[in-house]
């Protein structure tokens, strides 16, 4: 069993004015479980990650893996692996030599290692290159090597810190869609740390948002792309980002309204009940909408919000408007090229109106104070 269990963890930095890196980390993750910690730079997710591998010492707090406390032991004897973004490889040895030296500090003999590293190579695909030195590799290459030398040591649990960030975008795409098969293929448990969102969306059974050290989301990826419970996770997550606008919620016996800028949308009656159960009384809220939930209109009409064009970027199959409110806040609206006639095609200008048209369940409402989602907010 490979569960791994992390318990009011924190490191704080005595060298450092005891700066606090990682605050109260709780989290559990199940045997196999691809697990996937995602922030900005400096969040503490490499942090947490070091401290799971031994690389970090726990300031306070416990780590289990299966069912060890961890928190003593060495590196080399808690059965886990790590990659990092810098391959490190030994360079004047051959592939076949870098992915049998762990197997060698095992003592292991010579026909187990022979089978274990050719069986990775073809795993991998890089058969072809076990005679050659890194320095003779491509960057695809070298980070197949780096993953099959933790893989055929078979430890319990893999770590990730960031493994493709000096990739091309194309090779990061290709490895990424690897990383997927092989999982599927061995099948163990992997913690694997990034600031790329397409990686944490497409490789995660569940995400772990964090930001400044603090845990702020935990949830399959469509839940907190879907349900994000604080203003930060729904800034965070989503390209191009949230809008955010501000606006007015309104309590009326219990069915609910938001005024927007001289607009008026009704919430729905699930919506209704949800901020029911949550005691939410009028007030003033930060309004969420994603640029691809709005409903753009090229004629005017009840109840619509008017914008003015003020940039248009080309993407190819969609077009980004950026727009201006009547009370000068932005809107992003990603608005797919496909479907437009010509005629809207050439009302697509600088200074021209657009009207946008808001469906009551794509709109995300966050309290201005505590930053929580006044629906969703409530479930952490």
């Amino acid at each position: 069993m490979a569960a791994i269990t992390l318990e009011h963890v924190k490191k704080i930095y005595e060298s450092n004015n005891n700066a606090e890196s990682v605050h109260d980390f709780d989290l559990e993750i199940k045997d196999k479980e691809f697990i996937v910690l995602i922030g900005p730079s400096g969040c503490g997710k490499s942090t947490t990650l070091r401290m799971i591998a031994g690389l970090e010492k726990v300031s306070e707090g416990t780590i289990k893996i299966g069912d060890r406390v961890v928190n003593d032991l060495e590196p080399k004897d808690r059965d886990v692996a790590m990659v990092f973004q810098n391959y490190a490889l030994y360079p004047n040895i051959t592939v076949y030599e870098n992915l049998a030296y762990p197997l060698k500090l095992r003592k292991m003999n010579n026909n187990e290692i022979h089978k274990r590293v050719t069986r990775i190579a073809d795993l991998l695909g890089i058969t072809g290159v076990l005679g050659r030195i890194p320095k003779e590799l491509s960057g695809g290459e070298k980070q197949r090597v780096a993953i099959g030398r933790v893989i055929v040591r078979e430890p319990a649990v893999f770590l990730m810190d960031e493994p493709f960030s000096n990739l091309d975008i194309t090779l990061r795409n290709r490895m990424r869609m690897e990383l997927l098969e092989l999982r599927s293929r061995i099948n163990t448990t992997f913690i694997f740390v990034t600031h790329d969102q397409t990686e944490a969306m497409t490789l995660g059974d569940r995400i772990v948002v964090m930001n400044e050290g603090n845990i702020m989301q935990v949830g399959t990826p469509q839940e907190v792309f879907d349900t994000p419970h604080n203003l930060f996770t729904a800034g965070f997550l989503g390209y191009p980002r949230m809008n955010f606008l501000r606006a007015n919620l309104i309590n009326d016996e219990g069915m609910y309204s938001i005024s927007l800028q001289g607009i008026r949308i009704e919430l729905s009656e699930d919506q209704c009940l949800q901020l029911q159960q949550n005691n939410v009384n009028t007030q003033e809220i930060i309004l969420g909408i994603r640029p691809e939930h709005i409903t753009a209109l090229f004629e005017e009409q009840e109840n619509v919000l008017e914008c003015l064009i003020r940039l248009i970027e080309m993407m190819g199959s969609e077009l980004h408007l950026h727009l201006t409110t009547p009370t000068s806040e932005n809107i992003l609206l990603r608005l797919p090229t496909f479907y437009l006639s010509k005629e809207q095609r050439d009302h697509l200008k600088y200074g021209n109106k657009i009207y946008l048209q808001f469906s009551p369940k794509a709109l995300h409402l966050f309290d201005p104070i505590t930053e929580k989602n006044l629906i969703f907010g409530n479930e952490d």
